[in-house]
């Protein structure tokens, strides 16, 4: 049985365009490339590299990428050389084999051999090519990002930035003039189709909008014997939108790899990427016939050379156990010089991503398997990296029993980190044996305080962390809500929980004694447990030994969908105006009905449906993905219209056709 993220993304697929299927398609079988190599790539030791050494080809030298690295204080060893990164391999041969031969070359795998320089003008189109004036309305009120932390920005396909709308559709970027709702209109855009790329997700800071993008050549079917490493890359675009009809790329850096995810913190972007090595092919082939800079990573900062240059293997940091044959590079840009890109490259690999506003921490989850494949142990891999002006540092790494749910199973608090995890899962999912735990470490990442086997026989949906207090869901057949007391470090204590129908696998703060949760309401149906449909739910939390349940409502009904089921980011939320908004789907009998709802909230009355805002003739390309406001109206988001709505009446005043 699938999922219900699965379901809904199922569902999705069928409903948008053919080319996003697509691009999703060739993104899933990577994530489950890497994801495979988890399972096969065994702990290697650091001892036999020979830190001393240097490529003994070294074609490309990038001789200032290994003086900035040897200007930090990262203490770990490198690989060193070509050499010694085909010992690490041929020291787990047998199983890098067995991995690919169970992959048995069906997959799809992205080629793009190409280095030349390939940075092209945006095509931008406006009714008007005069000068566009472009300046700030410091009153201008607009909606922003639902983040994780305050004043770290996360990258989305919308952003509104005073007067203007910038929203990633298809694979071009679009900017909307919102100063006048009933005005509004679509001053240009920024379209990638020429350069076989796909923007991924969108940043906007004072007159720069940042534009990360992903490589799209084209895909074959590869079979064992014949294939070639996926060259994908990420790519970050800055652009200069001082004059939003004509806006301007400045600058351009391209890393090899798969994105990962992003960070704005002040005037800085740091992202991640991955990047899978073909192992088998490195340890069987004649070291005579392999070219060593095929297997080095590459990049390239037209700030400083819109050349591709490589990263030596004497650059490439390694810890004393690894779990894939990947790498994972970390990039940080100031986005107020021009200053060559930070990178740093570790062999090894990330899955979820978490940073505060000075460290960054990326944890990968990795299973050992018995013989018979069964789950003997789960792990989770913890890597911190301090995070100042566009530099990257590793600082520490740890290993935490059991598997985390995502970014929101971490987060930092003054000199401690806390996170959540899951144990006990077998191959099959939850077991009996299942139980969940919270560890609170020290700056070193040293276990401080734990507490373990909470939860037992269910795994956790959601975390949020506030202050010195933690909210965890877990859920089998009913929702148990734990209510975590952090105040001792070394002693964290459970101080009361809550039992009810459903889960939420969102949670979000409202004030310091109610949260909000946002996930499904279930029911028992024989021995099965089903969905009911969504739900949102106000918990009390004033008494801290005995959680309540103050409110909830029905969102929809059992055929509705939103992505704020697994994306945070698809929430628009304010205190100040008291709303709460989100996209929904319905399918029903063929029909499919997308709008955004938006509701009132108040602790008397509860969640009060203020309306919705529909797409009423659904197309293809049509599903409402987001709503955000600004000066005094919604805008709902799809990639073929935008919708201006009245915030007070929600009559919508003006449609965009993109």
């Amino acid at each position: 049985m699938k999922t219900n993220k699965e379901f809904i993304e199922d569902i999705y697929k069928k409903a948008d365009e053919i080319s996003k299927e697509n691009k999703l398609k060739n993104k899933n079988n990577i994530t489950k490339i890497a994801s495979i190599a988890a399972v096969f790539v065994i702990a290697v030791l650091v001892g036999i590299i020979n830190t001393n050494n240097t490529s003994h080809i070294n074609k490309v030298a990038d001789s200032s990428q290994s003086a900035k690295i040897q200007e930090s204080k990262i203490s770990l060893q490198t690989v060193g050389s070509f050499e010694n990164l085909r010992t690490i391999l041929k020291n787990n041969e047998s199983k890098i084999v067995y991995f690919e031969e169970v992959m048995n070359g069906n997959f799809v795998e992205t080629l793009d051999t190409s280095t030349e320089n390939v940075v092209s003008q945006p095509n931008s189109k406006a009714e008007d090519k005069t000068s566009l004036n472009t300046s700030i309305d410091e009153n201008a009120d607009a909606s922003k990002t639902n983040t994780q932390v305050e004043d770290v920005d996360e990258a989305d396909i919308v952003k509104v930035d005073n007067n203007y709308l910038y929203y990633k559709v298809g694979r071009k970027i679009v900017i909307v003039d919102v100063h006048n709702p009933e005005e509004a209109k679509k001053v240009s855009e920024i379209n990638f189709e020429e350069q076989k790329i796909s923007p991924e997700e969108i940043y906007v800071n004072k007159d720069k909008l940042i534009v990360i993008a992903i490589n799209h050549a084209d895909t074959i079917i590869c079979s064992i014997d014949s294939y070639e490493p996926s060259i994908s890359k990420t790519i970050v675009i800055i652009y200069d939108i001082s004059n939003k009809l004509e806006p301007k790329e400045t600058r351009r850096v391209e890393i090899e790899g798969s994105y990962l995810s992003s960070r704005m913190i002040q005037n800085n972007i740091y992202f991640a990427t991955t990047k899978y090595i073909y192992a088998s092919e490195i340890v069987q082939e004649n070291e005579d016939k392999l070219d060593e800079t095929k297997y080095q990573p590459k990049y390239r900062d037209t700030a400083i050379n819109k050349e591709y240059q490589f990263i030596n293997y004497d650059c490439i940091y390694c810890f004393e156990e690894m779990e894939e044959t990947s790498y994972l590079m970390l990039a940080g840009i100031n986005l107020n010089t021009d200053e060559e890109v930070e990178i740093q490259t570790f062999l090894g690999a990330g899955s979820y991503v978490y940073a505060s506003t000075n460290n960054m921490y990326i944890g990968k989850t990795n299973v050992e398997y018995g013989e018979e494949h069964n789950i003997i142990s789960t792990k989770t891999h913890i890597l911190k990296f301090a995070l100042k002006d566009g530099k990257i540092e590793f600082t520490a790494e740890t290993d935490i029993d059991g598997r985390i749910n995502n970014q929101f199973s971490m987060d930092e608090n003054g000199k401690y980190f806390r996170i959540a995890t899951t144990t006990g899962e077998s191959n099959l999912g939850v077991t009996d044996e299942t139980s969940n735990n919270l560890y609170i470490l020290n700056s070193n990442l040293e276990e401080v305080g734990k507490v373990t086997g909470f939860g037992q026989g269910e795994r956790i949906y959601s975390v949020r962390y506030i202050g010195n207090k933690a909210y965890v869901v877990t859920f089998k057949q009913t929702d148990p809500l734990f209510v975590i007391d952090l105040s001792n470090p070394e002693k964290p204590e459970i101080l009361g929980e809550l039992k009810i129908p459903g889960y939420s696998t969102y949670m979000h703060p409202y004030d310091e004694t109610h949260i909000i949760g946002f996930g499904y309401d279930t029911k028992e149906d024989g021995t099965r447990i089903t969905t009911n449909g969504l739900k949102m739910v106000m918990f009390d939390v004033s008494d801290l030994n005995n959680p309540k349940e103050l409110f909830k409502v029905q969102v929809g009904d059992r055929n509705t969908n939103s992505e704020l089921i697994y994306n945070h980011k698809a929430l628009l939320y304010s205190k100040e105006k008291n709303i709460i908004a989100f996209p929904l789907t319905t399918y029903t009998r063929g029909k499919v009905n997308t709008r955004a709802a938006i509701y009132e909230i108040s602790l008397e009355k509860g969640f009060i449906l203020k309306g919705e805002i529909a797409n009423e003739k659904y197309e293809s390309g049509q599903r409402v993905e987001r709503i955000v406001y600004a000066n005094d109206a919604y805008y709902t988001l799809s990639s073929k219209l935008i919708k201006a709505a009245d915030m007070k009446t929600l009559k919508v005043i003006k449609e965009i056709e993109i």
